[in-house]
């Protein structure tokens, strides 16, 4: 095992420095079996998902309820920590909902750095995720269209929590459709859509994060191209058919306006 595959867990968490990511991307430019442990680990962290929100689903019984709810207290005379009457149930509560994570699948990677959520590759995972269904729409590409372009910038901006912008990509063959809400690693992701002239989508994506990559870097995920870039508080790709030769252009365009 070489010192990349020992990383692939902490990459895919978003926990290595901005050098060992920069490290990280190139190696997996250049590596297919290290690529292929990569979708494994992903393909685990989704399966790991459904079950947990599976198991979120499921209605507690009555029994554990009443547990929880009559768990006793320990509470030490005169500790200024010490929980107050009536939120014992609580810690009760939370761990078992630990053990409910424990229990989902063995395997939980979260995408987080404190209490930021990190636009790490699982974002970028996502993204390829939302793009296999939506590309294939064709009447419903989008859910507010391109005519209430002011409307969709309004709307994003406050929804994802930094400034949303619609470039105009008519010089790289793009005509604006309209945009879409999704959700990326926990977060609100503002979606672009756009058509080139022989009606292949392409779209861009913007997610809010505090600590904005540098730089471009070109990767593929699910037989789609992309191309990512970070500029002040958000992080932004864009994705389209593997094997475009346009997206980087595409993508340097798009930066300068958004």
């Amino acid at each position: 095992m070489n010192q990349y595959q020992e990383k692939l867990s902490a990459f895919l968490d978003g926990e290595l420095s901005e050098t060992e990511t920069r490290a990280m991307e190139k190696a997996l430019e250049n590596d297919a079996e290290l690529q292929a442990e990569l979708e494994t680990l992903m393909a685990a962290d989704r399966v790991a998902k459904d079950e947990f929100a599976a198991i979120l689903g499921e209605p507690v019984p009555f029994e554990l309820a009443k547990a929880i709810q009559d768990a006793p207290e320990d509470i030490i005379a005169n500790d200024p920590g010490a929980p107050r009457k009536g939120t014992g149930w609580l810690t009760a509560a939370a761990a078992v909902i630990a053990l409910a994570i424990g229990s989902g699948g063995g395997y939980w990677a979260g995408l987080t750095q404190g209490n930021e959520v990190v636009a790490a590759p699982g974002w970028l995972q996502d993204i390829a995720d939302y793009h296999t269904v939506y590309a294939a729409q064709k009447r419903h590409l989008v859910e507010v269209p391109a005519t209430e372009r002011d409307h969709i910038q309004t709307w994003l901006t406050n929804t994802v929590g930094a400034d949303v912008r619609v470039p105009d990509l008519t010089a790289q063959g793009l005509e604006f459709q309209g945009a879409r809400l999704l959700v990326a690693a926990g977060k609100p992701v503002a979606q672009l859509m756009y058509l080139d002239a022989n009606e292949r989508v392409v779209a861009l994506c913007q997610i809010q994060t505090e600590t904005p990559r540098d730089g471009f870097a070109e990767q593929s995920i699910q037989n789609f191209g992309m191309v990512s870039w970070g500029g002040e508080n958000s992080n932004f790709v864009v994705v389209g058919d593997e094997g475009r030769s346009d997206l980087a252009e595409i993508a340097r365009a798009a930066a300068t306006q958004v």
